[in-house]
């Protein structure tokens, strides 16, 4: 007998089988055979295969995002908590794994816009909110200066701290997406610290 519990061999089996077949690809029998369970114990833990792309997701995100929610009392604070998150984000971004999975969803999302939306909702959302909650700690600790919303800052952020190299990757022009982390992270971090940051 396993020592994993019956949900997480579902969601290891699930993840070896989307990136083998194509989430379409995978049907309920395969996976109940893959991850050595019955269809029933499938439907115990998950609505749908849909419930199981957007567990899976949240799992390899919260990577992310990180355990805690940092402090955020001084403009230091800030400066390292922002650089944290692009830092995590980005070696996130930059594993073999995560490209080869962003490609799967991009294909399936055609086929399947709930999927599509399951998925944008468990990575960009819950990666989005996180880093908004950081933004707005800093705010309520007189560090930032909002003209624009927390959760539009944090989107802003994003695409400063990803630019183009996932869209890169995604075309096969390049292997890894980011071999300068820490140059995108810098930049990106010193661009919101200047537009909004409250000189202290």
């Amino acid at each position: 007998m396993s020592m994993f519990s019956a949900e997480t061999r579902i969601l290891n089996a699930a993840r070896d089988l989307f990136f083998e077949h194509g989430f379409s690809g995978v049907s309920t029998d395969m996976l109940a055979r893959e991850a050595a369970v019955s269809k029933a114990t499938i439907y115990r833990h998950f609505s749908n295969m849909t419930d199981i792309l957007r567990r899976l997701t949240e799992l390899e995100t919260a990577k992310i995002s990180g355990s805690d929610q940092p402090k955020i009392e001084t403009r230091d604070d800030l400066q390292n908590a922002l650089t944290q998150f692009g830092m995590r984000l980005l070696t996130f971004l930059n594993s073999s794994d995560t490209i080869e999975f962003s490609r799967v969803i991009h294909e399936e999302a055609r086929k399947n816009p709930d999927m599509g939306q399951a998925f944008f909702l468990a990575a960009y959302g819950k990666t989005n909110n996180a880093l908004a909650r950081i933004i707005q700690e800093a705010a309520d600790n007189g560090l930032l200066l909002l003209t624009e919303t927390p959760q539009d800052i944090a989107e802003d952020l994003m695409a400063l701290f990803t630019g183009s190299g996932m869209k890169r990757a995604m075309l096969g022009v390049c292997d890894i997406p980011y071999d300068r982390m820490d140059r995108n992270v810098d930049r990106a971090v010193h661009t919101i610290m200047t537009v909004y940051g409250v000189e202290g």
